[in-house]
C-alpha cells in the first residue's frame, strides 16, 4: 500500500512539476535521520519514489530531475539495507526478529516490483536471507513441531498463500543476479549458509515425517510444498555459483569445495525433486567431472553419506523405525547410489569397503525396485572397474565381496531382487575376477542351484509353461538365459565346470524346456566369433542333445538307466575326456 501509494503521488508531482514539493518531500524523508520513523515503512516508501522515478524517466521529463530523485531513495535504502546486514543477520544463525522479518520481506518486494536497481551486496545478503527466513522457513516450522508437538496447518497454508511465496520465483531470479555482482566476501557468507539451510531441511523433514507420518497428511503435504519450491531455489543458484568458481580463475581446492559442498546439498534435498530440471542436470554434470579428477574430493563425497549405523537407526530412539520406510533418508542414498559410480575409478578399495559396500548390500533388499537397481549397478560399477590400487594378500576385494553379494541377489530373487542389476552384477563380477577364482566357481554354482530350485519347485516346470511366447518371461527363464550368457564370458578355466553344472540342469527340464534352451545355445554358438572355446562348446553341444534325446525314450524310474545316463554326463561334461559321444551321432 506504501509503496504504490508513494508511487501515485510521486508520479503527480513530477508529471505537474511541482518540483518544490518533490525536494520537500526528499528532505522531509530521507534528508535527515528521524529516530521515530520505522525503517520498512521508510524502506517501502523509497521504493514508491524508485518506481516513480524509473517511470519518469521513460516518458521524457528532465534527466537531471530524475536522476536527483532517484540517487535520494537509492541511498536511503542502501543505508537501511546494510544496516540490517550487520545486526547479527550476516554472520550469526539466522533469527526470527518481527522488525528484522518485516524488512526482509519488504526488500524483497520492493526489488520485484522496482527492478534490481542497485549492485550493493547488502541487497543479496538480504534476499538470501529473506528467501529462507520468509519464503521458505522450513527449519523453522520443524521446530515448531518439535517444540510444542503441534503445528497448525491454517499456519503452514499462510506460507504458501502469501505474496512472498507466489513471487518466490522472481525473488530467486533477482538473488542469482546479484550473485554475479556481489564482492566474493558476500558470495562466500551466501553460499554457506545457503548449503547449512539445506541439510537443516534434510535433517528435519526426515525427523517431521517420521513423527507425523499417518497422523498428519495434509500438514506433510504443504511442508512438502514449501521445500519443493525450496529445491528449485537451491538448484538455480547452484548453477549460478558453478558458473562463476567452477572456472580457472579460481584454485582447484577452491573448486573442489564447492562442488563437494553443491552435491552434499542436493542429496540432501533430493526427496523434494519432482520435476526434471535441465539446470539440475547441467549442475550435476558440472560438479562431477571436477570431483572426479581428485581422490581426495572423490573421498570426502563418499564419506558424507549417512554411515550404516545412521541407516539402520532412526533419527529419534523413541519412535519405532524401520530404515526400508524413511522414504527421505532413501531418496538420499540413491542420490549416492548414482553419483558415485560416475567416479568410481578414483576411489580407493578400502573406501569402497568400509563405507560404500555396508551401504550397497544393505539397500540390495530395498524393496523399491528403482533403489534395488541402483546398487546392483553400482556393484556392477566397482567390479568393472580397472585394477585395484590396494590387494589383499589372500583374495582381493572383489572376490572378498562376490560371496555376500550372489547370497544376498539370489536370497531375494525373484521377489526383491531385479533381475537386470543382478544380470548386471553377475556379468561384471564374472569378467573382472581373476581368472579360475573360487568367487567365480561359487557364482555358477550359486545360480545353478538357484535355477533347479526355480524350475522344480515353483509350477514353472510345467510344460506349457515353456510355450508360452507372449507376457513377462517366467524368473527361471530369465535365470536360465543368464546362466547361458555366461558360457561365453567366464575365463576358460572355470568353463568346464559350468558346462557339467549346466548340462545336469538341462537334461532334468521338460522337453519343451530343453528344446528352448538347446536352441538358444545353438544360436549362440552358430554366432560366436570365439575361436579358443567354439570347438569344445560344439562338441558339448552335440552330446547334450544327444542325451536329450536319448532321455525322452527311456523310463525315468529305472534305476539303471539313471546309473549310465550319469556316466554319460560326466564324460559330456568333460571336454578333456577321450570318450566323446559325438562319433555315435
Amino acid at each position: 500500500m506504501i509503496l504504490y501509494l508513494i508511487d501515485w503521488v510521486m508520479s503527480n508531482l513530477i508529471n505537474f512539476q511541482f518540483l518544490d514539493k518533490v525536494h520537500i518531500f526528499l528532505q522531509e524523508t530521507f534528508g535527515a535521520s528521524k529516530e521515530n520513523y520505522t525503517p520498512f515503512v521508510v524502506f517501502m516508501a523509497a521504493a514508491g519514489v524508485l518506481r516513480a522515478a524509473n517511470r519518469s524517466a521513460s516518458s521524457g521529463v528532465k534527466l537531471d530531475i530524475v536522476s536527483q530523485i532517484r540517487t535520494s531513495a537509492v541511498v536511503y535504502m542502501e543505508a537501511l539495507v546494510s544496516d540490517l546486514v550487520s545486526q547479527e543477520l550476516r554472520f550469526n544463525k539466522l533469527t526470527n526478529d518481527s522488525k528484522n522479518s518485516l524488512l526482509l520481506q519488504c526488500v524483497s518486494l520492493a526489488l520485484v516490483r522496482t527492478g534490481s536497481f542497485s549492485s550493493n551486496s547488502a541487497f543479496f545478503v538480504c534476499l538470501a536471507l529473506a528467501l529462507l527466513t520468509e519464503m521458505f522457513p522450513l527449519p523453522q516450522l520443524y521446530e515448531s513441531v518439535f517444540s510444542s508437538g503441534t503445528l497448525k496447518l491454517n499456519e503452514v497454508k499462510g506460507y504458501v498463500d502469501s505474496i512472498l511465496f507466489k513471487e518466490a520465483g522472481v525473488i530467486t531470479g533477482i538473488f542469482c543476479n546479484q550473485y554475479l555482482s556481489a564482492d566474493e566476501e558476500n558470495k562466500n557468507i551466501v553460499e554457506n549458509i545457503l548449503w547449512q539451510y539445506c541439510q537443516d531441511v534434510y535433517f528435519g523433514y526426515r525427523q517431521v515425517a517420521l513423527l507425523l507420518k499417518g497422523k498428519a497428511h495434509e500438514l506433510l503435504e504443504v511442508l512438502e510444498k514449501i521445500a519443493e519450491s525450496a529445491f528449485l531455489m537451491v538448484v538455480v543458484f547452484a548453477l549460478a555459483v558453478t558458473k562463476h568458481k567452477l572456472n580457472s580463475k579460481f584454485s582447484q581446492e577452491m573448486q573442489m569445495e564447492v562442488s563437494l559442498k553443491i552435491l552434499v546439498s542436493f542429496s540432501c534435498m533430493e526427496y523434494f525433486r519432482h520435476v526434471r530440471l535441465p539446470e539440475y542436470m547441467e549442475t550435476i554434470r558440472k560438479v562431477v567431472a571436477t570431483v572426479n579428477k581428485n581422490e581426495h574430493a572423490c573421498t570426502c563425497f563418499v564419506n558424507s553419506m549417512p554411515s550404516y549405523s545412521d541407516l539402520t537407526n532412526g533419527p529419534d530412539q523413541k519412535t519405532k523405525y524401520l530404515w526400508s520406510k524413511d522414504e527421505v533418508q532413501t531418496a538420499r542414498v540413491l542420490f549416492y547410489l548414482r553419483v558415485i559410480p560416475t567416479f568410481i575409478e578414483c576411489l580407493p578399495s578400502l573406501v569402497f569397503k568400509n563405507m560404500i559396500a555396508p551401504m550397497v548390500f544393505l539397500y540390495l533388499e530395498h524393496p523399491n525396485g528403482k533403489v534395488a537397481q541402483a546398487s546392483h549397478s553400482l556393484f556392477a560399477a566397482f567390479m568393472s572397474m580397472g585394477k585395484e590400487s590396494e590387494e589383499n594378500d589372500t583374495a582381493s576385494l572383489k572376490e572378498q565381496l562376490v560371496f555376500h553379494y550372489i547370497q544376498r541377489s539370489l536370497l531375494g530373487y525373484p521377489g526383491i531382487t531385479p533381475f537386470e542389476g543382478m544380470a548386471s552384477g553377475v556379468v561384471g563380477l564374472v569378467q573382472h575376477v581373476p581368472a579360475g577364482s573360487p568367487a567365480t566357481y561359487y557364482c555358477i554354482e550359486s545360480l545353478i542351484d538357484k535355477a533347479n530350485q526355480l524350475c522344480f519347485e515353483a509350477n514353472v516346470s510345467e510344460a506349457e509353461s515353456w510355450k508360452r511366447r507372449q507376457g513377462e518371461p517366467e524368473p527361471s527363464k530369465k535365470l536360465l538365459g543368464l546362466i547361458l550368457r555366461l558360457v561365453f564370458l567366464v575365463d576358460i578355466q572355470v568353463l568346464p565346470k559350468l558346462m557339467q553344472l549346466l548340462a545336469q540342469l538341462v537334461t532334468k527340464l521338460p522337453q519343451d524346456a530343453q528344446n528352448t534352451v538347446l536352441n538358444e545355445l545353438y544360436s549362440q554358438v552358430a554366432n560366436s566369433d570365439d575361436v579358443i572355446r567354439k570347438p569344445t562348446l560344439v562338441s558339448w553341444l552335440q552330446s547334450l542333445s544327444y542325451l536329450c534325446t536319448m532321455g525322452t525314450h527311456q523310463n525315468a524310474t529305472s534305476i539303471e538307466t539313471q546309473s549310465k545316463d550319469n556316466a554319460t554326463l560326466a564324460r559330456v561334461a568333460d571336454p578333456s575326456s577321450s570318450v566323446r559321444l559325438t562319433s555315435q551321432l
